[in-house]
């Protein structure tokens, strides 16, 4: 397996290459992860082998003692992680090893996600695609760039499988023999390392076809079967769903996707059946054995998306999972200074999912000490138990099988099939639930990895946000903005930057433009959830400082900062994973800041972010699923920046767009301003203008609902077309209407637009709908 990949190892070479001859300086041997803060770091502070963190003294003594290094990246609640620890970290041989024969570095890569892709491009590249953690990686000493990588390794060698010891003691030995091939090797991987992290695709010409590619890539990806967007393992990507409901919401088959999805997920395994909140994923393909840890990232999307889908059906279903994913994060994710920590682990006593696995013994009998008898047939029923086990541990076969809990069928058919009506079923449910969570918190709980993470922090802020507007819960909203004073006031640097970490009140590292994007992602959504505008003005500064450090005229942006000394190469990651790109990220908030403030300096930045991303965009629009959904509002909202026609499709079953700028109106009593409607009509078909001279055309007229303001219109100037043999007023192609709104009492108010679309053969019905611009009136 290794000769295929490191072209060193069939090399006969026997030169030594350039080596010091000049006797290695004495560097004191000993474990130096106790003097950090990371849990992950923390957690092989006791390890045999002298590990380092990530730094400049690591790098030195590597350079002083001519010795290569040997780099593990993982993360706190890595099952495999855990499992190669014990197997070879722990083990005195093991670090025998690599003690005397390279300098080790342990690397979290929640604290340097920058560190982390970098390495893990180069691992793919030499693995044929493949990667993840824990990540072993070897680097030369110099410029720190990889000449091999592979991931989790046992300690002995299996069958053809290369083993730890026999990795550690080849390549240990081939630095000496051959550190030229080994020094051109690593010359080579960094080179491609940096063509793929730093080259984009050229600008190219992206409109609603673009958009329209990727709602149809999604819908001929998804599992009809079992829901979601591939076989298994199944992520939950609800950056996939948000994208589907904001571009695609009116084709009948994204709506049954999307629920389906949604359904699926809830009702599974990879949803906490008993304590809410969200595994990481599904290890099979019906969304019913989960990968057990749970993560602050997927929780606070995942809020923000069965939010979005309540606002869209109005399904209680989807409420009740968002408030049991609540509970669940103030319950086990809650830090008590303000913010939220980062995830929970896997396992338990080394084992997978023991805290939240049942057997059916162990159900009854914590239903019974509830004095719950006559709901253990009902019980067993809806959590699939009374059809037999579906678990079995397979790092651990001699532990006997066990169930996770899953719902055998929607709530609505299981109230129905028990001849409950849905509130009944809900409130035996949760005393059930309340009954075995009692029980399950006197087990042994996964360890939490208690860091706070800016960029999840955000993701849960906007997700709480989201949720506490939808389903009108102010203390949602308190709470977001409770973590968000928590990162303005302890995770912000002397010089204004932003910082990636804060552990028992030690701060980290600086942070990347995914921390600055998220945060600035979920602080407009806590605006638009309280009106606050000092959470507003926090935005808008972070944005100013994330444009400073992480952008260059005529690049576009980027991941980290110039000119760090400990990497080689400054990266720019495109495509989204279970966090979304930062890239993406920024290029939607500055979306969301222009619509919010009507600043046109915005405006222009997203549009120069979506020319540097284009070309991407339209190679794979699901692969950058966020960029193309903000690609997707561009065009709603500003088509003349597009001037792109359209027709009526499936895609797009309404002959009329409408948009409107500003987004948001603020009006003190007595005060006006302006707004401007544009409408664009599909290509041969108008609307009846609002004067048709027509007494059978329906003209377009614009309403206040809800009091509050009054409005004056100034009607653009119309033309005639012959229609059944009469002369009609119409408005086709795009028309801007400009609406004078003054403010007459404190109260919101929404404008009504109604219209009839025609073409030259015929006239729909009468619409009549909200302008998408939020008008508050407040007073002096």
């Amino acid at each position: 397996m290794i000769a295929g990949i490191i072209t060193i190892m069939s090399n006969q070479e026997q030169a030594v290459g350039s080596q010091d001859q000049t006797p290695p300086t004495a560097i004191e041997g000993r474990n130096r992860l106790s003097e950090t803060t990371s849990p992950y770091l923390l957690q092989h502070a006791q390890n045999p082998v002298h590990w380092w963190p990530w730094g400049e003294e690591a790098f030195e003594a590597a350079r002083a003692l001519n010795k290569p290094i040997f780099m593990s990246i993982g993360y706190s609640t890595c099952y495999w992680c855990h499992v190669m620890e014990r197997e070879s970290f722990e083990d005195q041989e093991v670090a025998d090893i690599l003690n005397e024969h390279y300098i080790a570095i342990k690397v979290d890569r929640e604290e340097r996600p920058d560190v982390d892709e970098i390495y893990m491009t180069a691992t793919q590249m030499m693995n044929n695609g493949h990667g993840g953690w824990p990540m072993s990686v070897f680097l030369e000493p110099n410029d720190l760039k990889p000449f091999y990588a592979g991931t989790y390794f046992p300690k002995e060698d299996h069958g053809s499988r290369r083993g730890f010891m026999s990795v550690l003691n080849f390549m240990s030995q081939n630095f000496v023999d051959n550190r030229e091939a080994i020094d051109k090797q690593a010359n080579a991987i960094a080179k491609a390392v940096v063509n793929r992290l730093t080259v984009a695709p050229k600008t190219v010409v992206v409109n609603s076809k673009t958009v329209q590619q990727g709602i149809s890539s999604l819908l001929a990806s998804e599992d009809k079967t079992n829901g979601g967007f591939a076989t298994s393992p199944k992520f939950p990507m609800p950056i996939y769903m948000d994208f589907l409901m904001v571009a695609g919401w009116d084709i009948p088959q994204v709506r049954k996707a999307v629920k389906k999805a949604l359904d699926a997920m809830l009702m599974g395994g990879m949803y906490d059946q008993v304590g809410g909140g969200f595994h990481r994923y599904s290890t099979d393909a019906k969304w019913l054995v989960p990968h057990f840890e749970k993560m602050l990232y997927d929780n606070g999307q995942l809020l923000a998306t069965y939010a979005k889908a309540y606002e869209l059906t109005e399904d209680k279903t989807y409420a009740n999972i968002i408030r049991e994913t609540v509970e669940y994060v103030e319950r086990e994710l809650n830090s008590p200074e303000g913010g939220f920590l980062s995830a929970q682990d896997a396992e338990t006593n080394h084992l997978e999912g023991e805290t939240y696995l049942w057997r059916e013994n162990e159900m009854r009998d914590a239903l019974i000490a509830a004095g719950l008898e006559d709901e253990i047939d009902f019980a067993l029923a809806v959590y699939g138990i009374d059809q037999g086990t579906n678990f079995q541990d397979p790092h651990h076969p001699e532990v006997s099988r066990t169930s996770v809990l899953y719902l055998v069928g929607h709530p609505s058919k299981l109230a129905r099939s028990h001849g409950l009506s849905r509130e009944e079923f809900e409130t035996k449910v949760a005393i059930i639930n309340s009954a075995l969570l009692e029980v399950r918190a006197t087990r042994d709980q996964p360890s939490t990895d208690d860091k706070v993470i800016t960029s999840w922090n955000g993701l849960m802020i906007g997700g709480l946000a989201d949720a506490g507007r939808v389903l009108n819960e102010p203390t949602w909203i308190e709470r977001a903005k409770q973590a968000a004073e928590f990162i303005e006031t302890e995770m912000i640097s002397t010089d204004g930057r932003l910082l990636r970490t804060w552990r028992n009140g030690i701060k980290g590292n600086a942070g990347f433009l995914e921390d600055y994007a998220a945060m600035i992602r979920g602080l407009l959504s806590l605006y638009v959830a309280s009106g606050d505008q000092s959470t507003l003005a926090f935005a808008k500064s972070l944005y100013a400082q994330a444009k400073l450090r992480f952008y260059v005229v005529g690049e576009g942006w980027y991941d980290t900062e110039k000119d760090q000394a400990d990497l080689f190469v400054r990266t720019r990651a495109f495509y989204d994973g279970a966090v979304p790109a930062a890239t993406s990220m920024i290029m939607d908030a500055v979306v969301t800041l222009s619509e919010l403030t009507d600043e046109q300096t915005y405006l222009d930045d997203a549009f120069e972010a979506l020319n540097f991303e284009s070309g991407i965009i339209q190679q794979s629009p699901t692969s950058v699923v966020v960029a193309t959904g903000t690609l997707h509002r561009l065009l709603e909202a500003h088509p003349e920046r597009f001037n792109e026609e359209f027709e009526v499709s499936i895609e797009n079953p309404s002959p009329v767009k409408m948009s409107c700028s500003p987004k948001t109106l603020s009006l003190s009593t007595g005060e006006s301003k302006t707004i401007i409607l544009r409408l664009q009509m599909a290509k041969g078909w108008h609307v009846n203008a609002n004067d048709p001279q027509s007494e059978y055309a329906v003209p377009l007229n614009l309403a206040v609902l809800g009091g509050g303001v009054s409005i004056s219109v100034d009607w653009p100037h119309a033309e005639p077309i012959t229609s059944a043999g009469e002369s009609v007023q119409v408005f086709g192609g795009i028309v801007e209407i400009p609406i004078r709104v003054t403010a007459i009492a404190e109260s919101s108010a929404q404008l009504m637009v109604t219209w009839q679309a025609c073409n030259l053969e015929s006239c729909l019905q009468q619409v009549t709908k909200q302008i998408p611009c939020v008008i508050a009136v407040e007073s002096k």
